[in-house]
Formats: C-alpha cells, sequence, structure tokens
C-alpha cells in the first residue's frame, strides 16, 4: 500500500467516525481514479487539491471533465462551491503539503452529508507533518 493509499484510507477513517458515509462504487472509483490521472501533474508539488461530490452520479464523465475544468481554471486560493450535472461539488486547495501527501483527493458522500466537514478533516490530514 502507498503512502498516498494510506492517507487517503485515514481521512475516509476520520470522515466515517464523524458518522459521514462516503460511497465506493465503481462509479465513484473510476471517476476518482480518473480525475487523480488527470490532475497530478498539474497540482504543484507543495499542494493538494480536495474535493467532495453528491451522489448518484448518473453522468462520470461530465462530472469528472468540468471538475478538472474548475481545477485547471485555479482555485484562486478560495473554496468552490457548485452543481454540476446534477452533483453538489465542493473544492479546495490545500497549500502547504508535504511530498508524500497526495496531490489530487475525491469523497463522495449522500446527497445529507456535510461536504464541507469532509473538506475540513481531510485538509487536517493533508496539513500533518510525521
Amino acid at each position: 500500500m502507498t503512502e498516498t493509499t494510506t492517507i487517503e484510507r485515514d481521512i475516509a477513517a476520520a470522515v466515517s467516525a464523524a458518522r459521514i458515509r462516503l460511497r465506493f462504487d465503481r462509479v465513484v472509483i473510476g471517476l476518482v481514479a480518473r480525475l487523480k490521472a488527470a490532475l497530478d501533474h498539474v497540482v504543484p508539488q507543495d499542494q493538494s487539491i480536495v474535493f467532495t461530490l453528491t451522489a448518484p452520479i448518473r453522468l462520470p464523465a461530465k462530472t469528472a471533465a468540468a471538475i478538472e475544468a474548475l481545477v485547471r481554471d485555479g482555485l484562486d486560493g478560495r473554496d468552490i462551491r457548485t452543481t454540476l450535472h446534477g452533483n453538489h461539488v465542493q473544492l479546495r486547495r490545500v497549500a502547504g503539503v508535504s511530498a508524500e501527501m497526495p496531490r489530487v483527493a475525491g469523497f463522495v458522500h449522500n446527497q445529507p452529508s456535510d461536504g464541507e466537514h469532509i473538506l475540513d478533516l481531510a485538509q487536517a490530514r493533508l496539513l500533518e507533518r510525521k
């Protein structure tokens, strides 16, 4: 297991402990993997992009392309909250992360859950130093 995978599992465990249910179905795994592959080389070495997305994802390819476009256009140090193809999306750029942290981390949750809390938990873990 890579360091990045371990960190993402730590974040997922913290989210689960906060009683927020994440989704890990085939569509979710594919969408997150696509975004990681597309954006890994775009995000600077000392930064990470964290995003949350509500389920169900009915148009995964179009949703992934729209999220990718938002990141490529730049986040300007602010969170983005929007709706893409019927899914609520939140993005956050986290600066000052160490090299072993993932460049892109995505979490898909059910509608009533708080995406902001997921971003906060992820940011806290990404900024931890060993």
